[in-house]
């Protein structure tokens, strides 16, 4: 659906969505920090056992805990998959099976993966953009991987919450101003799917409006 038709935010009030965020913080996985709601922890294993994609990116590694989980939850599903997992600062959890970390900068992605990079990686592609919640930053990572998507693959955009929770300005518009942005430009090649922003109710998620998918 474009995001012309669809609401702009959360159907959890501000109070109730900070309180989950107290959890969020908190949360790690075989205790590493992750930083995952309750509402996405569920949604994103549904994501991968339906497009079983064979690589994955991931912007913003923070501490590995997600690129650790998906790893696991790939091997899980007997679905090999390459992950990549790029971040401005190292990361210390050591060698993952299936993981590569790669330091770079979210806004010059081009110094970490060249043209033919991705012409050798395997397909389906998913895209997850998690790094400093900026408008700039997010508008600059949904550029770069735009020519390289193809029709039925994801572009995930996590954090647009924190408009819901009030903190837009903190990250310059936040990710949502870059969705909207970006899908003025390229809507026509791109859905928000609300099966998953709405899987729990309307927007019920911290990626809100953030499921792109291509579709052409």
């Amino acid at each position: 659906m474009p995001i012309k038709n669809r609401p702009l935010g959360s159907s959890l009030t501000k109070s109730q969505l900070q309180t989950l965020q107290k959890g969020t913080m908190a949360y790690t996985y075989r205790g590493v920090e992750t930083q995952k709601n309750p509402f996405d922890w569920a949604l994103y294993p549904m994501l991968l056992w339906s497009e079983k994609p064979a690589t994955i990116i991931e912007i913003g590694s923070k501490s590995g805990g997600s690129a650790l989980w998906m790893a696991d939850m790939m091997r899980t599903f007997g679905v090999p998959a390459d992950i990549h997992s790029v971040d401005i600062n190292p990361v210390g959890i050591g060698a993952i099976p299936g993981v590569t970390f790669h330091r770079g900068n979210a806004r010059k992605l081009s110094e970490v993966f060249g043209r033919s990079f991705f012409h050798r990686l395997a397909r389906p592609l998913l895209v997850i953009e998690d790094s400093d919640h900026t408008a700039k930053t997010t508008g600059a990572v949904l550029d770069f991987f735009d020519p390289w998507l193809r029709a039925g693959e994801y572009l995930v955009v996590e954090d647009g919450i924190v408009t819901d929770m009030g903190d837009a300005d903190m990250y310059q518009g936040g990710p949502l101003a870059a969705i909207e942005r970006f899908l003025e430009k390229r809507g026509d090649d791109y859905e928000v799917d609300e099966k998953y922003c709405d899987w729990f109710g309307t927007n019920l998620t911290w990626n809100v409006n953030g499921f792109l998918k291509r579709i052409r």
